[in-house]
């Protein structure tokens, strides 16, 4: 097992980065939730170009990993930690994309006629942000009994969705002139569903690191796998 102090440096390194670039991708959401409600298409395209920032750490934190990997060839859990960093910085990635589709939803609908205030994706969003939040305060503390909790609390967000898509069916059915949009913003709804699937893929990773235990053994009772 490695026990040199720069190889501790290097993981403390690569994991603070990526709590940073975790934190940049929950304010892209924000962000683009913010240009959608607003109808701000100049916010959403900035969201857009600051997704640049997260494919650039992205890239620099999978290199770190593989010379830590290739200068200290980690066992056990030190093995297990760099795998999940490696994860989970492909993770919070995706996270971005799914900001940018949201904010390229921002951009098609900013000049069309508005519908009902948005249902009730607001609230999705702020049960959404707040799981991605938790999920960053868990992966930087190693936190195995808050991810553990963490999981339970993807069923309101797959509540919220359901009844999110339920309205704008609804919507649509009452008014075809609405369709358009309602069709954009179902894509929004399960983008949103989409990042509380990848904040609890993240808390998966911290049991994984502290147990070995992996995600797809943690399905039971008929719940999703992440």
């Amino acid at each position: 097992m490695p026990v040199n102090g720069f190889y501790f440096s290097q993981l403390e390194k690569l994991q603070a980065s990526l709590v940073r670039m975790g934190n940049l991708a929950g304010g892209l959401v924000g962000d683009s939730v913010a240009a959608l409600v607003s109808r701000d298409p100049v916010l959403a395209r900035e969201v857009i170009e600051r997704d640049n920032e997260l494919d650039l750490l992205e890239d620099e934190n999978e290199e770190l990993t593989i010379q830590i990997i290739a200068l200290n060839q980690p066992v056990a859990r030190d093995l297990r930690l760099v795998v999940a960093l490696l994860r989970v910085n492909t993770t919070i990635e995706r996270v971005g994309d799914l900001a940018v589709n949201i904010a390229q939803t921002a951009v098609r609908l900013s000049d069309k006629p508005e519908m009902r205030p948005y249902v009730d994706i607001p609230r999705c969003y702020e049960l959404v942000r707040k799981m991605w939040d938790d999920s960053m305060v868990c992966f930087s503390t190693m936190d195995e009994q808050f991810a553990r909790n963490l999981r339970d609390r993807d069923d309101m967000i797959d509540k919220a969705n359901q009844e999110t898509i339920l309205q704008l069916l609804q919507i649509s059915s009452d008014n075809p002139t609405c369709i358009y949009q309602a069709t954009n913003l179902l894509g929004v709804s399960k983008s949103l569903e989409r990042i509380g699937d990848l904040a609890v893929d993240i808390s998966d990773e911290v049991v994984y690191v502290c147990r070995g235990e992996f995600r797809h053994a943690r399905t039971h009772n008929g719940r999703k796998s992440a």
